[in-house]
């Protein structure tokens, strides 16, 4: 799933108990939020293996919750499980690494 977030939504209106989500505070100016873009809408758009992964993207400059997460460099990648901050990346993540980090973390909780 991918989401858009809009200024007057909130990111929490968006996860979901047990579901992984990754939220993405990113400018449209910035060369390294302009390389993950693509990459991101990929994964929660057509990519069958994140299906039930909650992609939320958000603009860094407009959107009032990034000074709330403390969004002080682009891009800045929050991940959640449920309501629970797992962590967060600055900077631009490849693919397969961003990809393999989702995994394990849906791995972990089946697990549990």
């Amino acid at each position: 799933m991918f989401v858009e977030l809009k200024n007057n939504e909130t990111v929490q209106e968006y996860l979901e108990p047990g579901k992984v989500s990754v939220i993405k505070f990113a400018t449209t100016t910035c060369p390294p939020c302009k390389m993950l873009k693509p990459i991101f809408e990929k994964l929660g758009k057509e990519d069958e293996e994140m299906k039930d992964v909650i992609f939320i993207a958000a603009d860094a400059n407009e959107h009032p919750q990034a000074y709330q997460y403390q969004v002080s460099s682009v891009p800045t990648i929050l991940f959640y499980k449920g309501e629970e901050v797992l962590g967060q990346n600055v900077g631009f993540v490849p693919e397969k690494a961003l990809k393999d980090f989702i995994k394990k973390t849906q791995s972990e909780m089946a697990q549990a």
